[in-house]
This record gives structure tokens, C-alpha cells and sequence, in this order.
């Protein structure tokens, strides 16, 4: 077993803190990458849950952290020529080309203004957990949703996940990111507060689904995790998180011949506004 050193979370969760949730110029592909690895993961379940809502042709529809753009394009087949797809993130430099009904914006959720009762259907996935302002965010994409329209959250908890048995160092690196140790604004498992959090705001016709999946190496069910687990271990060592040997035996047991384990579990939401 490699050595884990004490006392290290604390500082480097002060560091990337002041530091912000931005990515380096210099890990702009591996990010783009793992935002294509994730799509592929986990957009059927997305477009299954889209389906069962029922886009509309001529929808206009609000994607809120476009990401790599999978999902807008997809809305974008759904919605058809005579609708239209708003695709919003605070970095747009991962977004791909997309058709002309799709309106790629540099949009900033917590402080930029969106039109009231505008939208046929609001998405987000993995967004919220990362915001510390997400109930105020929240409150903005409902009032954004027209009357009669849908709002679709996507998010996780994260607790099976971190906890799960795994080999040193890995599995202090990897709970270290389940948990949210070194991003203090986040909210791991805010998932489970969603069903609650649409109730509470008048939301109709609520509705969840929830699924995990077996993770490995090589393929994009795994990939998305560890390409995060690997863009960050530069900044746990310079961080004095880990060392830089503990960060070599990280990069090797998560991508070992025959490894596997548990993947978080994801829960859709989705709820009408009246």
C-alpha cells in the first residue's frame, strides 16, 4: 500500500476554491475527451427520459450546460426546423458545431438572465451539484419554462459511489472527488433533494428515474470518471495532496486489465410547470 499523507484535503480544497471550477489551457483536450466519454455514457438514458417526456416538433427548448453539445443536437432532431434549441454553458470552447436551429451561448446561470415563460422544455444534467447558488438557479429555470412546459434535472448521489471499496491510493483520490472533499461548493448528492426541491415549488406530473452502471477502463462507462481523476492529479501533487509517486500508482490501478467498479447513481427528475 502506498503511504497517504495527512492534513493535505484541507489546504488544497482552500486552493481550488479561490481557484474556481474553470478548466487550464492546458487541459482543454483531455476535458474535451472525458465531456465526449460522458455523453456517450450517459446520453441514451438522457434521450430515453426525453422521449418518454415527449419533445414536440417546433419546441423551444433550453439545454443548460451544453458540454460537448450531444444533447442539444438531439433536441435539435426532436424539435425539427421550426423549432428552435438554446445550448448554454460558461465555456463553450468543448461545444461542437451544431445545426441551425441551435443557438450556442457563453451564458453564466447564477448571474445572466434568462427570458420569462420562454422555454417548451429546460434540461440540465450534472449542473446544479456544481453551483452553490443551485436552488436560486433552480427557481430561475423553472420561472424561465413555460406554463405547461417541462423541466428535466439531472444529477447523482454520490455516497455508494465514494464509499465503495477500491485499492490506495485510488480510493482516497477517487472519494476525495465523490465526496466533494477538495470542491467545497459542491453538493455530491444532490440528486436525492430534487424530487423534493420540484414538489415544493408547484411542480405537476413528477416523475424519476434512476440507474447505475459498471464501470471500466477503455470504455465510456468508465472513461469520463478516470480522464477527471487524471486531469486533476497534477493539481493534487502541486497541491501536496498526493505525491507524485502515489499519483502514478492512481493513473495504474484505475486503468488496470480487468479492473471494474460501481458507478454513481444518476436520478432524473422531471416535473410540469402548471
Amino acid at each position: 500500500m502506498v503511504p497517504w499523507p495527512g492534513g493535505a484535503v484541507g489546504s488544497y480544497a482552500a486552493t481550488v476554491a479561490k481557484a474556481g471550477y474553470g478548466v487550464a489551457d492546458e487541459e482543454v483536450e483531455i476535458e474535451r475527451r472525458r465531456l465526449h466519454e460522458l455523453a456517450t455514457a450517459r446520453d441514451p438514458r438522457t434521450f430515453a427520459t426525453l422521449d418518454r417526456i415527449g419533445v414536440q416538433p417546433g419546441s423551444v427548448c433550453l439545454e443548460v450546460g451544453g458540454g460537448a453539445g450531444t444533447v442539444a443536437r438531439g433536441l435539435a432532431e426532436r424539435v425539427g426546423p421550426d423549432g428552435r434549441v438554446w445550448s448554454i454553458d460558461i465555456d463553450t470552447r468543448f461545444h461542437d458545431p451544431m445545426p441551425p436551429n441551435v443557438e450556442v451561448r457563453t451564458h453564466d446561470v447564477t448571474t445572466d438572465a434568462l427570458p420569462d415563460a420562454h422555454f417548451d422544455l429546460v434540461h440540465a444534467r450534472a449542473v446544479l451539484q456544481h453551483i452553490p447558488e443551485r436552488e436560486a438557479v433552480l427557481d430561475r429555470l423553472i420561472a424561465a419554462t413555460k406554463p405547461g412546459g417541462w423541466i428535466l434535472i439531472e444529477d447523482g448521489d454520490m455516497r455508494a459511489f465514494a464509499a465503495q471499496p477500491l485499492p490506495e491510493p485510488l480510493a482516497t483520490v477517487h472519494r476525495t472527488m465523490a465526496e466533494g472533499d477538495m470542491t467545497p461548493w459542491r453538493d455530491a448528492h444532490f440528486g436525492t433533494r430534487l424530487v423534493a426541491l420540484l414538489r415544493d415549488r408547484g411542480l405537476v406530473d413528477l416523475d424519476v428515474m434512476g440507474s447505475s452502471s459498471l464501470m471500466r477502463p477503455g470504455e465510456p462507462s468508465g472513461e469520463w470518471w478516470f480522464l477527471a481523476i487524471e486531469r486533476v492529479l497534477p493539481r493534487f501533487v502541486a497541491g501536496g495532496l498526493v505525491s507524485q509517486e502515489q499519483a502514478d500508482a492512481c493513473a495504474s490501478q484505475m486503468r488496470a486489465p480487468g479492473f471494474a467498479m460501481l458507478g454513481p447513481l444518476s436520478l432524473a427528475v422531471w416535473g410540469r410547470r402548471p
